[in-house]
């Protein structure tokens, strides 16, 4: 949170005020203070978006989601359940395939930073995509579909220093 000031904890008071929150626990039927959760701003072309990082699991142990508060949820790539049924509609950004490579995912060892970062890239994808009916980044399909083939030279070296050790699963501890 040093290296990106617009990073910040949500508290269970936050929490409860955000309408998109309290659906999302209510959809993966899930409790709010439970949840760990963090915001952080995003800007662009686009305009200026409040994103939420929720990690319903630790973040060794399930993947997190990425959420946009605000702006147009009409999107190529969007996660479901989606609003009003309407496919491709939602505030859960699609960001990777589930069973993609590592390379191709956010890991915890990418810190909080590389997650926001991941939300951003997106959202500029989608500005472009509205723009242009052309999604600029990787284009991969949804669905029940295989994962992307392993492409080492995709690999990020963390911005962060990595987390402390006493994080319950950290295998560097």
């Amino acid at each position: 949170m040093r290296e990106d000031e617009t990073i910040s904890v949500l508290r269970l008071r936050d929490l409860r005020r955000m309408p998109v929150m309290v659906a999302y626990v209510e959809e993966e039927r899930l409790q709010l203070h439970d949840l760990l959760a963090y915001s952080a701003l995003a800007s662009g072309a686009y305009g200026r978006y409040r994103l939420v990082a929720v990690f319903p699991t630790h973040p060794y142990e399930g993947d997190p989601e990425v959420l946009c508060l605000d702006g147009p949820r009409l999107s190529k790539h969007r996660n479901p359940p989606f609003d009003n049924g309407i496919e491709g509609k939602s505030a859960r950004l699609c960001l990777y395939h589930q069973q993609d490579q590592p390379e191709r995912r956010w890991l915890p060892k990418h810190g909080l930073i590389g997650l926001f970062d991941l939300g951003r890239i997106h959202l500029a994808n989608e500005f472009e995509w509205r723009r242009s009916n052309r999604w600029p980044g990787e284009d991969a399909p949804h669905g029940n579909t295989p994962p992307a083939a392993p492409d080492p030279a995709l690999a990020v070296e963390p911005i962060s220093p990595p987390p402390f050790n006493l994080l319950r699963g950290d295998p560097s501890s």
